[in-house]
This record gives structure tokens, sequence and C-alpha cells, in this order.
């Protein structure tokens, strides 16, 4: 799979992304707070952050987006990387 980094700007909603969050560890992984998901209390060190993308459109469709970005400790990285992916997979990125 391929690889996106730590920011991607994903087709969503926070609520969304809560959805999607809880999905894969349980409803104690939490809301939004300040553009910030926290997920230390379930033991994965990683902060989701986002933020409002403009808006696409395609003809008179238009598509929310959100600029997402995952944050940890250096120390971290390989257990953040991990779960980014597991992440990834859970959303579908890339898997045409």
């Amino acid at each position: 799979m391929p690889d996106f980094g730590d920011r991607r700007v994903m087709g969503c909603s926070r609520d969304d992304l809560e959805r999607w969050v809880a999905e894969l560890l349980g409803p104690a992984a939490g809301r939004f707070v300040d553009d910030r998901l926290d997920l230390a209390s379930v033991g994965i060190p990683v902060a989701i952050v986002v933020r409002d993308a403009p808006e696409r459109s395609l003809g008179l469709i238009r598509f929310r987006e959100l600029e997402v970005g995952f944050e940890y400790a250096p120390q971290d990285r390989a257990v953040a990387r991990e779960w980014i992916a597991r992440f990834d997979r859970h959303t579908q990125r890339g898997g045409g």
C-alpha cells in the first residue's frame, strides 16, 4: 500500500472521521476538540488535526473536504505510522 505521509486532503466531515476512528478504536477514542482528536487515551500515540479545505465542485455538485494531519512524537513514529496505515486501509484510501 502506498505511504500517504502525515498529511492529506480527505472528502469527508469531522463527524465522518470521528465515526471511522470509533469503528477502529471504540467510542472511548473521543471527539474533536478545537480541530484536534487526541488518541492517547486509547493507547495510540497520535493526534488527528483537521482544518476545513476549500470546497471542490464538479458541475453543480459540491464536495466538502478536510485537510487532515497526523501528529506524533518522533520516538513514536513506527507505532504511529503503523496505525495511520491501518486507518488508511479502513477508509480505503488508495485502494482502487
